[in-house]
């Protein structure tokens, strides 16, 4: 949890890395990393940077996400909806609960700002 001051991504500490292959991947062998540099002390909101390999796989997203793609491109498919493809410098929100398939095809890396629930922060 970081209060009380300012947070720098990439230039504050990390509070939290994690890093893994995606579970049940569509294609390839996608790994991703996690950076966590600010997180509420109530576990609903926190910032950070995401890194992944080539692949895909489905998510459905358990949090508000805002992303903004830094590096590479992503493409975010929508169940039953439209491919939006984004590339660095774009960024976009995915509502919580939202079903998706997320496509790497080289190299994405993205900040990230996720929210469980906004009531109360």
């Amino acid at each position: 949890m970081s209060q009380g001051k300012i947070v720098t991504l990439e230039k504050s500490d990390v509070i939290k890395h994690t890093s893994a292959p995606k579970v049940n991947p569509k294609t390839g062998e996608p790994h991703a990393n996690n950076w966590t540099y600010f997180e509420h002390s109530s576990g609903n909101f926190k910032s950070g940077i995401w890194d992944c390999t080539a692949g895909s796989w489905e998510h459905n997203h358990p949090k508000l996400e805002f992303c903004y793609i830094v590096e590479g491109s992503v493409k975010v498919v929508e169940k039953d909806g439209p491919t939006h493809v984004y590339n660095a410098g774009d960024s976009f929100v995915v509502p919580k609960g939202t079903p998706v398939t997320w496509i790497v095809e080289d190299y994405a890396k993205k900040i990230f700002v996720s929210a469980a629930h906004l009531e109360g922060l």
